[in-house]
């Protein structure tokens, strides 16, 4: 698939923005907030040097949020590289190199995270590793063109869809599958991501009603056929901070095994 990269992405240059920690994290949380996303492009790090990456990503992001574990073993910071070595039944899109669709991160949560930041230590050189990214706003307003919205909006927005749990985020280390529940559709708000939906219903076919498959369906082809979807790549120091609740995101497949990113999730202060 060819990808038209965007000339509309919302970047700010550290580099020249002649802003401290403390006042680009009030810029970063004003754009979360306005914009729902913002990539700070040369961010005060070195890629090379893993560890003062890590201490940097750390301290702005305690600036504009809280940061939460991503497991049981309470990991703030997570390696986004692929993971060939991994056999779980379910993989999260952080261990592997396909294509990843369109998705809200921390849906298979109880509360899905605010926010989330991603730090580009490694680009894919294969040409691969292309972000992309979709407004829950411009998405309502493809939703709200179809003749029965509102009968859509209510299924995805009253009743609870189920998240199978990837298995390195479980809170038990057994083979018991772990799913968790809620709407896709709250006031301001979208869960959203296909394969866990999708392998919760494989797994267990009553989970969900057919009208709540259906209302799925249609959601799904609105969300990943969309026309106002955005391309870009993140390069090295870019730095990107996402509202998690009003923004999806994905990539496109790679085949650069030492593609490296660190993330980040907060919630709100």
């Amino acid at each position: 698939m060819e990808y038209t990269i965007s000339d509309k992405v919302n970047y700010l240059d550290f580099k020249t923005a002649n802003l401290d920690y403390k006042n680009l994290a009030e810029k970063i949380k004003k754009d979360l907030n306005e914009v729902g996303y913002i990539v700070v492009q040369n961010f005060d790090s070195d890629p090379n040097d893993i560890e003062d990456s890590k201490k940097k990503l750390l301290e702005i992001c305690e600036l504009v949020g809280k940061p939460v574990s991503h497991d049981g073993n309470n990991k703030i910071i997570w390696d986004i590289k692929s993971n060939p070595e991994s056999n779980s039944f379910i993989k999260t899109y952080s261990e592997h190199n396909h294509e990843a669709d369109l998705h809200t991160d921390s849906q298979y949560s109880y509360y899905p995270e605010d926010y989330f930041s991603l730090l580009t230590l490694k680009k894919a050189d294969c040409g691969g590793g292309i972000s992309f990214l979709l407004t829950l706003e411009n998405i309502l307003d493809s939703l709200l063109k179809l003749e029965n919205s509102e009968e859509i909006i209510r299924i995805l927005s009253s009743t609870d869809f189920p998240f199978i749990v990837p298995n390195v985020f479980k809170k038990l280390k057994n083979d018991k599958v772990e799913f968790n529940y809620g709407p896709i559709l709250r006031k301001n708000e979208i869960r959203f991501r296909v394969d866990t939906f999708e392998k919760a219903i494989s797994h267990e076919d009553s989970i969900c009603t057919e009208e709540q498959i259906n209302a799925y369906k249609i959601l799904k082809d609105i969300i990943l056929n969309n026309s106002r979807i955005e391309y870009f790549y993140l390069e090295p120091k870019d730095l990107i901070f996402l509202n998690n609740k009003t923004i999806l995101h994905g990539r496109s497949e790679f085949s650069d095994s030492k593609r490296h990113m660190l993330r980040i999730r907060m919630n709100k202060e």
